[in-house]
């Protein structure tokens, strides 16, 4: 059986998360890796392949790299994903795809100029509890559902936000609703249909970019 061939750019801990479980699936092959750090800073004694500190110079070498996996901070990810599309790779890309709508729908265009596909990391929906509340939907155990009322308490103390990263800035994070709460939009999305039309009340902290949202939806099936 031919292998699927993977590369990784971004080597913090969710790019070590995938290399990591590339290279534990038989079905896949990790080919080379890519960070701006330094390799010897980085902890990467189980990974025996090829690094480089510059994705271009990975993409060039290895033409043979069928996917890359896209681990960088958040506002890099649109950016990465239109040149590694240039040289007629699949992606997977960390959530979000880029922090505006105009960025993602660049990459979902060019994507589709190339006739590649693009992943999003959702990995929510494949957790037992998502599964359960998808079939109980499914099968109308709950009856006809008229609201919706999705919340997150996940929260992110000040080691998340240490100083230095990149981690609660703007130009980089874009705040809780393109990180922690997208799984919680997404698992919605999943379940209950495409969204018609949203009102939005928000709140900003600037400090560490963090958001306070309220959002009214309109639901395609009719539902609030």
């Amino acid at each position: 059986m031919k292998k699927v061939k993977f590369g990784v750019i971004g080597l913090g801990h969710i790019g070590k998360r995938h290399a990591e479980m590339i290279q534990g699936n038989h079905s896949c092959e990790l080919i080379a890796i890519s960070d701006i750090l330094p390799k010897q800073d980085l902890g990467l004694e189980s990974l025996n392949v090829p690094f480089y500190n510059n994705y271009q110079n990975l993409l060039i070498s290895h033409p043979e790299i069928q996917v890359v996996c896209i681990c960088t901070p958040n506002g890099s990810h649109s950016n990465i994903a239109l040149d590694v599309l240039e040289f007629d790779k699949h992606l997977v890309i960390e959530k979000p795809i880029g922090l505006s709508k105009a960025k993602c729908e660049k990459v979902i265009f060019k994507a589709l100029q190339k006739y590649k596909q693009v992943f999003a990391v959702m990995q929510n929906r494949y957790s037992p509890p998502s599964q359960w509340l998808k079939e109980l939907i499914e099968t109308k155990q709950l009856g006809e559902i008229f609201m919706v009322q999705v919340n997150c308490y996940w929260n992110r103390d000040d080691r998340y936000y240490k100083e230095g990263g990149w981690k609660g800035t703007q130009e980089n994070d874009g705040g809780t609703l393109f990180t922690q709460f997208s799984h919680f939009i997404d698992i919605m999305y999943w379940l209950f249909g495409d969204v018609e039309s949203v009102s939005v009340d928000l709140v900003w902290q600037p400090m560490w970019n963090r958001d306070m949202m309220s959002e009214e939806a309109q639901l395609e099936l009719g539902m609030m």
